[in-house]
Parts: C-alpha cells; sequence; structure tokens
C-alpha cells in the first residue's frame, strides 16, 4: 500500500513556508529519520505515502496555522495535514512574540473576517471566550488561529503574543464531548494531560462546532491514514488498510 504521488499538488501554505525556513537558514537540517528517503509532499517514506488517499475539498471555515518553527521541519506535524485537505483556505506563519508577519497582522485586522484563538480557556480568563464559531451575524468569514507545536509551545505563544490578545479564544469543550471517541488517538505523540490534541485533531473540533459533519470526517479520516502510515514508518512495515483509506477512497 503506497504512492508517489506528491509532485501532482502545487504547494501549498505549509510547503511554502517550509520552503522560505530553508532558504534562511544557515545550517543544514539533520535528524532522526534524515537519511529516509520521503515523498516531498507528505513527508512520510515512499513506501508509505499518503499523497493517493490526498483528496482535497473545500471548509465553510478558514485556518490560520500559526507555528512554531520547530515545527515547520517535522514530518510528526499534522497542521499540515488541514494545508493538504483545505490548501484555499488555510494560510500558515511563524510564530514570533514581537515581530508577527506583516501579512498575519492584516489577515487578523480584516474587516471581513471574525478570528478566534483556538484555546482551551484558563481559570479567570480575561480574553473573550466565544462558543460560536464565527460573528453572530454570520456576515463575516470564520477564520481560526490554530496554534501548531507542541502542549509546551503552544502556551507559550498564547500567553507571550500581545498582539494576539485582543481577539476571542474559542471554547471547544461542546464539540469535543460531542467528538470524544473520535479523539486522542494520535499514536505518535502522547499527550500527558485529556484534551492536548493533535492540531488536525483541534481543526476537526473547530469544523464540528461549524456543524461541517462531511469535513469534520474527511479531515479525521486523513489523520487516522496519516497515523497509521506514520506508524508503519518508523516500525518498518506495511500499512494496515482502515476503514479510513475506503472512505477516503470513496470520498468526491
Amino acid at each position: 500500500m503506497s504512492a508517489d504521488t506528491g509532485s501532482a499538488f502545487a504547494p501549498h501554505a505549509v510547503d511554502r513556508l517550509r520552503q522560505f525556513c530553508e532558504s534562511q537558514s544557515t545550517r543544514v537540517f539533520n535528524a532522526r529519520g534524515i537519511a529516509l528517503q520521503r515523498c516531498p509532499s507528505c513527508m512520510l517514506g515512499h513506501n508509505t505515502c499518503i499523497c493517493a488517499w490526498r483528496k482535497p475539498t473545500a471548509s465553510t471555515i478558514d485556518f490560520v496555522l500559526l507555528m512554531h518553527r520547530d515545527e515547520v521541519y517535522k514530518p510528526t506535524n499534522t497542521g499540515r495535514l488541514i494545508a493538504d485537505l483545505y490548501p484555499d483556505q488555510c494560510q500558515a506563519f511563524l510564530w514570533d512574540r514581537t515581530r508577527p508577519d506583516a501579512e498575519l497582522l492584516a489577515l487578523l485586522d480584516d474587516p471581513g473576517r471574525h478570528c478566534q484563538v483556538v484555546f482551551p480557556p484558563r481559570d479567570r480568563e480575561t480574553r473573550i471566550i466565544e462558543t460560536q464559531v464565527g460573528a453572530p451575524d454570520n456576515q463575516r468569514r470564520p477564520t481560526v488561529i490554530l496554534l501548531d507545536g507542541t502542549w509546551k509551545q503552544a502556551r507559550k505563544m498564547y500567553s507571550q503574543a500581545t498582539w494576539l490578545r485582543a481577539l476571542p479564544v474559542l471554547d471547544l469543550t461542546d464539540a469535543m464531548t460531542e467528538l470524544d471517541q473520535q479523539l486522542g488517538h494520535y499514536k505518535v505523540r502522547q499527550a500527558c494531560e485529556t484534551g492536548r490534541l493533535a492540531t488536525a485533531e483541534a481543526a476537526a473540533l473547530c469544523l464540528q462546532a461549524a456543524q461541517d459533519q462531511a469535513n469534520v470526517h474527511h479531515l479525521l479520516n486523513y489523520f487516522t491514514v496519516f497515523n497509521e502510515h506514520y506508524v508503519a514508518t518508523r516500525m518498518n512495515r506495511k500499512p494496515a488498510r482502515l476503514k479510513a483509506h475506503c472512505d477516503l477512497e470513496n470520498s468526491q
């Protein structure tokens, strides 16, 4: 079970961000698994490539990935799965505590968007908390900001970026309850506490809150396939064929 169709896809936001980081880097990136021959699109091994199950589509909401620099290079990153499926509705930027990208700031200030930061509200939260995706008037484009990094990194991104503090926080507690049995199955990175999910899972919660059921299933199926294929890559075995593979093959 393999495919190598990565060249069939145009670079999306995460691809372009990675290319930018590589162009600015002054050292060669070396890490565990660097010797593995990878698909240039999905970043998995050629024998476990998931590009055959990548079915780009449209979503009811837009996604903005605010990525920690470390995540840009990691093949375990799941933010790129969002960009894979919604390339026209996903933008990616590097997080910077004091010097955010001017294009990002313009996006956050766009009067045609209603932007919300996805993060679990803290006790005594001082920011505005919203439970509905998008603006109540439904006149502005729903846009969710996903903090893409480890939990420790995401917490710092949330707390230290003063330019994010004016945005409302999207509370996904209800959506998490509704999808409870379908979350928390990321085998590559184990969360130390319940509710700490992969970025792709957080995006699925946003879609659930927006009542976009078709895309909830589409994204979670793709995440499941990625999960199985990445584990197969690490264990040097053939990926198992799952129901998620069939569902993606049958999707339009």
